[in-house]
């Protein structure tokens, strides 16, 4: 098995754990530093993976402590007004402020 292969027998096979079940594959892990390398990566990578998305319970009480301060915070500070909710400012039109034509160019 050369390189080629075995990164594509990696893109093709789901490993549930760190030993590849090809005798092929594991000849050529054992051999090549590089796919050695990348096959590692990829384990590593998918275990992250699996364990963002493992439900994970939290501490006793955390959720309890989290609500009880963003209550004692919303009683500290006034609720503000969501942007966009008052009067809309006008913009300048083109014959007044900083858009205003200049005598010179009007010709053109």
């Amino acid at each position: 098995m050369n390189c080629d292969e075995c990164l594509e027998w990696m893109k093709t096979h789901t490993r549930r754990g760190s030993v590849p079940e090809n005798p092929e594959v594991t000849a050529h892990l054992g051999s090549c530093p590089a796919c050695r390398k990348v096959f590692a990566l990829d384990a590593c990578l998918e275990a992250g993976i699996q364990q963002a998305f493992t439900p994970h319970r939290l501490p006793a009480g955390l959720a309890e402590t989290i609500d009880a301060c963003v209550d004692r915070y919303a009683g500290i500070h006034p609720k503000q007004k969501s942007p966009g909710t008052g009067p809309v400012p006008s913009m300048e039109t083109e014959t007044s402020g900083p858009w205003k034509p200049s005598p010179e160019k009007k010709g053109l």
